[in-house]
């Protein structure tokens, strides 16, 4: 554990705003940039060891796999920004309290809903109208990947709590480890022992069992004073109440997302594997790209908590200029970059011709609009931040059910199936154009008046 010797929490309630944030979003970049490696290597080891249509089969399953596990991933987004407040404020009672219930309720939950996804696999690829040639392939590796929901659910609570606790080092050590475990997975699973995705599954699942025990142990060994067991079942109600308060809409916004892919699932599949295939590997582009400015907001939200749960409101507002400012040179930066390589991107994923003009497609029509989905996303770090859940999730389900998914459909049938990828930046606008008003109007400001956050004055209710 000599990685681990030191402690690297970062005070985000002093000095000037951008000297706290920029080195607690380095690390959260790099462990992102790590976390995304997980589904990169997937379509790399996929694509050029099995086929096409394997690699297409583990995209067509992952609207389904990502909302069997969000609702249950926004809690530990509730608990990052609870102990956030808590470490802001000096509380190590209610923040190793916090710990213990956010555990407890993965671990008690996480255990039926494996049954159910599991149960449910076959039906839901057979509501998005799967191609008959990908449905065994796809219902193969979700089942897999559903095995390891309860260690991907343990490693993001507890690297929520750990960028809680202003310690974003950690986390990216622990994914590095795993991610380079992931790796030789891969190869071992799927080029030697020819597994194709089951292999693949297998990798994700073993790997994310191992971040989730390193996180554990790191916790206990370092954070000692917390005294967190977390083989105890162990509640504390008004805390399980402030975790689904500030969590589940973040859950729901995500699982409603998930859904809204599954309604625009079956349009991408009857486009035909071609168009699946670039479609998916273009979005694994398409992450890397998004990762600097989800890891910034990422560092936002802690940066709001922190301050918030000091009794520094004015201070909030002092960082938000600087943050946005940087969110909209690195997506410029970016654009600047990916576009010209485009076609070299893709191939790393494929050395079919047609699957890499179908990628190409997405990234021009959505790429250079980037700077609107990183603003959309920073507003909602900032309000979730002050523990304000209900803007930002009414925005973002707007924005998929009233911009995306409509627009995608209608898009596809008058001017065909690559045009559908303007959806994205529809919604994006519509999203933005909810939450920009309400920051900008000072509404916060009255909910922070007297330096108190909305979790304090929910839990005088209680």
């Amino acid at each position: 554990m000599k990685f681990f010797s030191e402690q690297q929490n970062i005070d985000m309630t002093a000095g000037r705003p951008l000297k706290a944030i920029i080195p607690f979003t380095i690390p959260i970049l790099l462990a992102n940039i790590f976390q995304q490696l997980y589904s990169v290597v997937d379509g790399i080891v996929v694509g050029k060891n099995v086929g096409d249509e394997a690699q297409a089969a583990v995209g067509a399953s992952f609207s389904v796999t990502y909302m069997m596990t969000c609702v249950f991933l926004g809690i530990g987004i509730g608990a990052a920004v609870l102990v956030g407040q808590y470490a802001g404020a000096n509380d190590r009672g209610r923040m190793r309290k916090c710990i213990m219930t956010m555990n407890s309720f993965l671990i008690a939950a996480s255990i039926p809903l494996t049954v159910v996804a599991i149960l449910t696999a076959g039906p839901f690829l057979r509501l998005l109208h799967v191609q008959e040639e990908l449905f065994g392939l796809a219902r193969t590796y979700m089942i897999i990947y559903y095995l390891g929901m309860l260690g991907q659910f343990g490693y993001n609570a507890n690297a929520g709590i750990l960028q809680g606790l202003g310690d974003s080092r950690s986390p990216l050590i622990i994914l590095a480890i795993s991610s380079v475990l992931h790796v030789i997975l891969d190869v071992i699973f799927v080029v030697v022992l020819h597994l194709g995705v089951a292999g693949v599954g297998a990798a994700t699942v073993l790997s994310q069992y191992f971040s989730w025990g390193l996180s554990i142990a790191y916790i206990k060994r370092l954070h000692r004073h917390l005294d967190c067991r977390f083989a105890v079942i162990r509640f504390d109600g008004p805390i399980l109440r402030e975790l689904l308060r500030i969590g589940l809409p973040a859950g729901l916004q995500n699982a409603l997302y998930s859904v809204g892919i599954m309604v625009m699932q079956p349009l991408i599949n009857d486009c035909g594997t071609v168009f699946i295939a670039g479609y998916n590997a273009a979005v694994k582009v398409d992450g890397f790209v998004f990762i600097p400015c989800n890891s910034l907001a990422s560092a936002a939200t802690t940066y709001v908590a922190q301050n918030i749960g000091a009794g520094r409101p004015e201070r909030v507002k002092e960082g938000v200029g600087d943050i946005i400012k940087l969110s909209v040179g690195m997506c410029l930066a970016l654009c600047l970059l990916v576009i010209p390589l485009r076609s070299q991107l893709m191939g790393l994923f494929t050395d079919d011709p047609a699957v890499v003009a179908a990628g190409n497609a997405y990234l021009l029509r959505v790429i250079p609009f980037y700077v609107i989905s990183a603003l959309q996303y920073v507003y909602i770090a900032l309000l979730r931040g002050m523990g304000i859940s209900l803007i930002p999730t009414v925005a973002a389900l707007l924005s998929l059910w009233i911009g995306r998914v409509p627009s995608a459909y209608f898009l596809t049938a008058r001017f065909g199936a690559d045009n559908m990828h303007w959806c994205y930046v529809i919604g994006w606008l519509l999203g933005l154009a909810i939450m920009v008003p309400y920051y900008h109007g000072g509404r916060w400001k009255k909910r922070m008046a007297g330096g108190k956050s909305p979790c304090e004055e929910d839990e005088k209710r209680i």
